[in-house]
């Protein structure tokens, strides 16, 4: 599993699973951090205290099975991290939910990663399917690569965002699938692939960007952001 969120990291997985822009996501973490339902929100810290540790470990047994714990420690990738703060968590893993509608979808991401990142790595069987399809005498030979997931692990309780990029076919997730086990064809589907031109920048991999660059803090982030659009330096396409 992932980390625990940091505030660049929280502002890229909200803009790419929520759609909220760095502004949005910094307004409503301050909302959840002001009525103490997560921890400090401008940190580049990945590293949890042994009572946040034992919390979350409480919470997990109790909601996945003794199984599915384990404690991890992760340490900063980033060597001008300051790390004066923990990583974002939830102050109470035990409360998945909270009462105000409007700041749940953004305290649920939090929760869901600092969760998973205290929990069992997933178990995953990379698999080939050689697949012979016969019809009217004539034989083709179908292959389909990928993997099926044996132990769901952390991924019962988050999925990391994968960037398009990133993608491919061998990382497709398949079925339970038996050697001479008859196929039945649904449909038949073909696809032109073509390489493409990196895309334009996102809030959110302009933030990771700046991060790798050492640019700016965590505080500092929204701010630049907003500073680019108010001077028309850049366009966001809505």
């Amino acid at each position: 599993p992932a980390p625990p969120f940091t505030t660049s990291t929280l502002q890229q997985e909200a803009s790419r699973k929520l759609g909220y822009g760095v502004a949005r996501t910094m307004q409503i973490a301050q909302k959840l951090y002001e009525n103490g339902h997560i921890t400090y929100m401008r940190t580049d810290s990945v590293s949890l205290s042994e009572t946040a540790q034992s919390d979350i470990k409480q919470a997990v047994s109790a909601m996945f099975g003794e199984r599915y714990h384990q404690t991890r420690k992760f340490k900063n990738k980033n060597e001008s991290a300051q790390e004066a703060h923990e990583a974002i968590r939830p102050t109470n893993a035990a409360a998945a939910t909270i009462n105000e509608a409007e700041w749940q979808r953004l305290y649920e991401l939090i929760w869901k990663r600092a969760i998973a990142s205290q929990m069992q790595g997933a178990e995953m069987e990379r698999t080939t399917a050689e697949i012979e399809a016969v019809n009217g005498g004539k034989t083709a030979g179908l292959r389909a690569v990928g993997t099926v997931v044996r132990f769901d692990g952390f991924l019962a309780a988050y999925t990391d965002h994968r960037e398009e990029e990133e993608e491919d076919e061998d990382s497709a997730r398949l079925p339970e699938i038996r050697s001479g086990e008859t196929q039945d064809k649904r449909s038949i589907e073909a696809t032109q692939h073509s390489t493409e031109p990196p895309p334009r920048f996102s809030e959110a991999s302009l933030i990771k960007r700046m991060e790798e660059l050492g640019i700016g803090r965590p505080s500092t982030y929204a701010a630049t952001l907003t500073t680019l659009v108010d001077r028309e330096y850049v366009k966001i396409d809505k």
